[in-house]
């Protein structure tokens, strides 16, 4: 982590909870991997972000935003 960068890495955070990531499920492992390897391409290539714009998410809306979630349903159960 950069000294000038008061926002702690994924991995800091990681690295602090290591006893609460042995207990963690499967899936919740697989994320942790996942967003280092977000964090890890972020760092690597910052100038491949591409900020949000309002264009953009119009055009988000129009494509799930009429989609209802029920988060209780079994499909997001664990």
């Amino acid at each position: 982590m950069n000294d000038s960068n008061p926002t702690p890495s994924i991995s800091t955070i990681h690295s602090r909870n290591a006893s609460e990531h042995a207990g963690a499920s499967e899936n919740d492992q697989q994320l942790c991997g996942f967003l280092k390897l977000l964090e890890d391409d972020i760092l690597s290539n910052p100038e491949s972000l591409i900020a949000l714009d309002s264009t953009f998410l119009a055009r988000l809306d129009l494509l799930v935003g009429g989609i209802d979630v029920d988060i209780n349903s079994p499909a997001f159960s664990g």
